[in-house]
């Protein structure tokens, strides 16, 4: 297997373990997004509904220390090197591409949602794969009371550093084997734009309610993909399920 690179501070750094120094086992797998494709929730007293979301997730990189940070994680484990866009409202499964890495346990993350800066380029980035530039792009109708307005968000979670990633660290519990047979990646929209202040946005009657960059609602989300509602992340043993 050909070693991994990370595209931290500096801006290449090499996988422990190339050239079979560690002893490790190479291993590669497919990587997917388990979909729960809720389509409807509640804010508060409004019913929303969701009529698109499209998310850009990738790179990603995996790490053994408890901080997938570049100071603090010198070497990755394991790495999704292609980035995706995800129709988190469609069923089943959505192929990220493949882990590869070295078997171990992974107890942290690093990702970009489609926003990249690495360290040659002077500003962020968007990957093509981002839905119109942006790493998530989300529309549906918010009701309340046989009153109902549009909303429409483009939300974007861009690394704050040359170098780093739009999320620097992620916690994740799990441990990589010859056995690993896959990695299942899971988020739901739902959660991250239950911060956002529907209620606001039927008072006001404006149709549709734009939510985009340096609004309120906008940061809500964002905090919510980064910090407080972050995907999770599971490593499963055995055959797996065959496809539909």
């Amino acid at each position: 297997m050909r070693c991994l690179l990370r595209s931290f501070v500096p801006f290449v750094l090499v996988l422990a373990g190339c050239g079979n120094g560690t002893g490790q086992p190479d291993v590669s797998f497919p990587a997917v997004f388990v979909s729960p494709a809720t389509k409807e929730f509640v804010v508060d007293d409004v019913d929303v509904t969701l009529d698109e979301a499209r998310v850009a997730f990738g790179p990603a990189y995996f790490c053994a220390s408890a901080s997938g940070s570049a100071t603090l994680c010198k070497a990755a484990v394991g790495e999704i090197r292609r980035v995706t866009a995800i129709d988190a409202l469609g069923e089943g499964e959505t192929p990220l591409g493949t882990y590869a890495g070295f078997a171990g346990d992974v107890r942290s993350a690093s990702y970009d949602y489609g926003i990249h800066w690495f360290l040659p380029e002077q500003e962020a980035q968007a990957a093509p794969e981002a839905p119109g530039g942006h790493s998530a792009r989300v529309r549906g109708v918010a009701r309340r009371a046989g009153t109902s307005v549009r909303f429409e968000a483009d939300i974007d979670v861009a690394p704050l550093f040359q170098g780093q990633r739009a999320v620097p660290t992620t916690k994740v519990e799990g441990t990589v084997t010859e056995a690993t047979s896959r990695l299942e990646l899971r988020f739901d929209v739902a959660s991250w734009f239950s911060a956002v202040d529907f209620g606001a946005a039927l008072d006001a009657g404006a149709d549709p309610f734009v939510i985009g960059p340096g609004a309120r609602d906008h940061d809500a989300v964002v905090i919510r993909m980064v910090s407080t509602h972050p995907p999770s992340f599971a490593f499963v043993e055995g055959e797996a399920p065959a496809a539909p």
